[in-house]
């Protein structure tokens, strides 16, 4: 009899220690789902290092963004500028540059310039990634490639500016989430009608309750950039967008903790 009654309270235990785990981990998900890590938490680290991907990862972040540039060799390199100047002060086009010479430019603080392939490796399935092709149509072969190589279609949320690169993604990957830069309203609507589009993205200056409503409307996702200050935040959560990105990953998921304690309060 002692024995069973042993036996029940070890199994009480560890179904409590589940419990806990995953409400944990859905908790922390919640807060989450809509936060896009703009380049790591660059607002703390460098941006598209190491450093700034772990500290984006440690504060719960689901989602890092990276940004493609090709070298010479047709390597995807992790970039936002097409030159190297800003982030190691080497004026030179990454497209001019062999991996070699990309392997070798540091930033001040002694990063390296990645490669998609160096992310990959790191985080593996772990998070997910919001990957922009900078060059747009001239990077689909070797986005592909490199997705097709690393099995990472469920991982990944392609952004472009093109719809071409998209359409075309979206045949090869179907599974895969797409997201549209669009530059204005116009360019939104015509987003709105494409079938192979998920996700609408605008600059923060056009965050409305309208727009938003025009997103749904068309079973679209939407999604604003690069908000930063509580306000563009708190606005953004009010407004119901489905995601934005953020440099500041620690400051967003507290704000999305607030916002959802007052929600049940």
């Amino acid at each position: 009899m002692k024995k069973k009654i042993y036996l029940l309270i070890i199994l009480l235990i560890s179904a409590c220690l589940l419990l806990i785990v995953f409400f944990k981990h859905y908790s922390t998900h919640q807060f989450t789902s809509r936060i896009y890590s703009h380049r790591g938490a660059s607002g703390e680290e460098t941006e598209h290092s190491f450093p700034a991907y772990d500290l984006a990862l440690l504060y719960g972040s689901h989602y890092i963004e990276q940004d493609l540039v090709t070298s010479k060799d047709g390597t995807l390199y992790v970039s936002h500028d097409d030159n190297a100047k800003r982030l190691t002060g080497v004026d030179r086009l990454y497209s001019d540059m062999s991996d070699r010479d990309i392997d070798q430019l540091q930033t001040a603080d002694h990063n390296r310039i990645l490669r998609l392939q160096d992310v990959f490796d790191r985080y593996k399935k772990t998070t997910h990634y919001v990957i922009e092709l900078k060059e747009n149509d001239k990077q689909v072969d070797l986005f592909e490639k490199i997705i097709k190589q690393n099995n990472m279609e469920n991982q990944v949320t392609v952004q472009a500016r093109t719809l071409t690169s998209l359409e075309k993604i979206k045949r090869t990957f179907p599974n895969m989430k797409t997201l549209v830069l669009a530059k204005d309203e116009l360019e939104a609507k015509n987003a709105c009608r494409m079938d192979y589009v998920d996700i609408v993205s605008l600059h923060s200056k056009f965050m409305s309750k309208d727009i938003i409503q025009m997103i749904h409307d068309a079973d679209k996702q939407a999604n604003f950039w690069t908000l930063n200050s509580m306000a563009d935040i708190n606005k953004a959560i009010k407004l119901g967008a489905d995601s934005y990105f953020t440099n500041y990953t620690a400051k967003a998921i507290e704000l999305e903790k607030d916002a959802h304690a007052s929600f049940f309060h």
